[in-house]
């Protein structure tokens, strides 16, 4: 009789635990489901506003093409290290000028290894003629050749902590077209400081 009645117990308290896990999944999955379409909409919000600011400084600056690039981990190789890549998140593009954000997705950094380096341990990278990188950085050049950039500069985007998380792009397809004067500099630090405050606060909402 104790031994049955011990079951009894046991049941009980197997299907009360039961029970409790799938009212908190139920509860968990209609709060992330109502919480979505608020995300949606911050991030849509935040997304025009930076493609605003992106178009703006198109024109300021004349140039061909405007991106960003986020870094971010790709998976990891066989022996655990980590696939770091890189994806043109926002792009923008003069009239007649081909768009290449498809395709720029998911580019392993050990790709372009020289370009990386450089760009994050001088914070920004100015090249006026494509051709001075042919040999110092091929891989770049080729990636760069193919969408008919003659000139370009990236500076780093960085977050709260001063760390990398990608880079604003601003390329031409004429050479010596990134010689701005110091007020188109102070515009471009100025995007970029715009830049990475919205991308914190998309991140900080997404979060909650």
């Amino acid at each position: 009789m104790d031994d049955i009645i011990t079951l009894l117990i046991s049941l009980s308290a197997l299907i009360t635990a039961v029970a409790t896990l799938i009212r908190d999944f139920i509860k968990a999955k209609k709060e992330i489901e109502e919480a979505l379409p608020t995300k949606i909409k911050h991030q849509s919000d935040i997304d025009m506003k930076i493609h605003d600011r992106l178009e703006e400084a198109k024109e300021y600056l004349n140039a061909d093409r405007v991106q960003i690039y986020d870094f971010h981990n790709g998976g990891h190789y066989a022996n655990g290290r980590s696939a770091l890549k890189t994806s043109c998140s926002f792009e923008v593009v003069r009239n007649g000028i081909e768009g290449h954000q498809k395709e720029l997705q998911a580019v392993p950094l050990s790709c372009i290894p020289q370009f990386i380096q450089e760009l994050v341990k001088n914070g920004e990278l100015k090249v006026d003629d494509l051709e001075e990188i042919k040999n110092t950085m091929p891989s770049t050049y080729q990636l760069k050749k193919e969408q008919d950039i003659a000139s370009f500069y990236d500076i780093i985007l960085n977050d709260e902590k001063g760390e990398p998380i990608g880079f604003l792009a601003f390329q031409y397809t004429k050479t010596n077209c990134v010689n701005f004067t110091k007020e188109e500099k102070n515009q471009i630090l100025k995007l970029k400081f715009f830049i990475e405050e919205n991308l914190k606060d998309m991140v900080s909402k997404n979060k909650k």
